[in-house]
């Protein structure tokens, strides 16, 4: 008897403090791009398989599923959204989306109005679900944000909206402040690409990272946020901040839209081991697609 006391006690404490339960893998993908030129669906192919040998037990994609929404016809974009539901459809695990930028429809194609059903984020919606939501898994919350804001003028900027803001407040008041938690959205909260490339003062503009990044992740100062997974630049980096939360930018799935190396990668994604002690490790993977510059 005193025995299960016991374990009922260690046994409760280990779930409520929020600490992940199992180890278990995953992996991040972004900027697809995908349609039927460049030979992408053979490369496609290629990148199937290497994911389904990791045996994950779920695969993110942070936005630009299709290349691309934003300027084609209805009939071009629906027919990427198809082509690219049918090809994953081979992946052996569950996909969560985010949305990306490429994922609009129609905001450049001034041939099409603003109220038509699929324009703008609505295309997204059809094909791919919600814009924001979250989950958990084995102990861990994942969060997935919509980072961009249609303009006035057809455009977009990379900002979280208040609507989301305020169920995003909602939802980590939920979860204990040790669960530890992961936020995906395709826009960088927080990049270097400007700096590497254009030097230590260069700054982003809100095209490449987000507006109100700050005001997001003052919303987790208390809370246990381990990784932030963007996508959007086609530039691999992993920030580890405050030896706390580590942000990476995926590589580009699709390389150079399925033509090569982007910012010296190849094309690829990264695969992310969650351990049982609630620390992680991950690797870039190339899924050694032979396309040529």
């Amino acid at each position: 008897m005193i025995k299960k006391i016991v374990t009922f006690i260690i046994v409760s404490f280990f779930l409520c403090s929020g600490y992940a339960q199992d180890s278990f893998r995953f992996i991040f993908m972004a900027d697809v791009h995908y349609h039927d030129k460049n030979g992408a669906p053979e490369a496609f192919d290629m990148a199937i398989d290497t994911i389904n040998k990791l045996n994950p037990d779920f695969i993110l994609v942070g936005g630009d599923m299709v290349y691309d929404a934003l300027r084609r016809s209805q009939e071009e974009a629906e027919k990427q959204g198809e082509l690219f539901l049918e090809k994953v459809s081979k992946l052996n695990a569950p996909i969560y989306y985010a949305i990306g930028n490429h994922d609009h429809f129609a905001l450049y194609n001034k041939m099409i109005d603003v109220d038509h059903p699929l324009f703008g984020k609505n295309f997204y919606e059809k094909y791919f679900g919600p814009r924001y939501y979250s989950f958990d898994h084995k102990g861990w919350h994942f969060i997935t944000l919509d980072d961009m804001i249609v303009t006035e003028d057809r455009r977009y900027i990379g900002r979280v909206d208040s609507v989301q803001l305020e169920w995003l407040r909602k939802d980590i008041e939920q979860i204990a402040d040790a669960t530890p938690v992961v936020i995906m959205a395709h826009v960088p909260f927080i990049t270097t690409l400007s700096q590497w490339y254009g030097g230590g003062i260069n700054a982003n503009n809100n095209k490449l990272a987000i507006e109100n990044s700050g005001e997001i992740l003052r919303l987790f100062k208390n809370k246990n946020l381990r990784l932030i997974l963007q996508g959007h630049i086609h530039y691999y980096e992993a920030l580890h901040i405050l030896n706390k939360t580590t942000v990476i930018s995926a590589p580009s799935f699709c390389g150079k839209w399925w033509m090569g190396k982007m910012n010296d990668m190849e094309e690829g994604f990264v695969q992310i081991d969650i351990l049982d002690n609630n620390n992680f490790e991950y690797k870039y993977i190339d899924y050694n697609w032979g396309a040529k510059e």
